[in-house]
C-alpha cells in the first residue's frame, strides 16, 4: 500500500452547495411525446484567494436546461453549483493555480452537478430522469474567452 500523503494532489477540492435550484414543470396536454432537450452551461470564477500558506479559490457551475414538446415548455431547470478549492502555494504558481480551478474544478462541478440534476428529477417525476450529457471542458473554457473577447470588442 500507498501512504495517501506521497500521492496527495497540489490541488484539492474542499467542498460544495447548491447556490441556486429552480425546477419548473408543466402538464402538457398533447399525444406528441418527442421532448427536445436542450442544455446551455457557463461558470465563473468567483474569488481567487493567496493566504499564507494556500491559494483558495471559488467557482460556480451553472446549468439551464430546457425541454420542450412542440413549442410549449415541458420542463425547465437552472442550477448553481458552487465550488471552494485549495492549492499548494509551495508547488503552485497563482496562475497554474487559476487553471486548475476552471479545468479540474469545473470537470468536479459539472459531475456533482449531473447527480444532483439527476436525483432531483427522478424524485420530481421526470421520467425519465435527466442525465446531463458529459462536456468538453477545453471547449467550453475557449468558447466562454472568445465570448469575452467578443463582448469587450462590441
Amino acid at each position: 500500500m500507498i501512504n495517501s500523503n506521497q500521492v496527495l494532489a497540489d490541488f484539492q477540492f474542499v467542498g460544495n452547495r447548491v447556490s441556486n435550484f429552480k425546477i419548473e414543470t408543466r402538464d402538457i396536454k398533447t399525444n406528441e411525446f418527442k421532448v427536445k432537450v436542450t442544455y446551455d452551461f457557463d461558470y465563473e470564477i468567483k474569488e481567487i484567494k493567496e493566504l499564507e500558506d494556500r491559494y483558495v479559490g471559488y467557482l460556480e457551475f451553472i446549468t439551464l436546461i430546457k425541454a420542450k414538446v412542440k413549442n410549449a415548455i415541458f420542463f425547465k431547470i437552472d442550477l448553481t453549483m458552487e465550488g471552494a478549492f485549495i492549492g499548494n502555494i509551495q508547488k503552485l504558481k497563482k496562475e497554474d493555480f487559476a487553471n486548475m480551478l476552471e479545468l479540474n474544478g469545473l470537470t468536479t462541478l459539472s459531475q456533482l452537478s449531473r447527480a444532483y440534476i439527476l436525483s432531483v428529477t427522478a424524485l420530481s417525476g421526470i421520467t425519465p430522469p435527466v442525465k446531463l450529457p458529459m462536456i468538453n471542458i477545453f471547449k467550453l473554457r475557449q468558447q466562454k474567452k472568445e465570448k469575452e473577447v467578443n463582448d469587450n470588442y462590441n
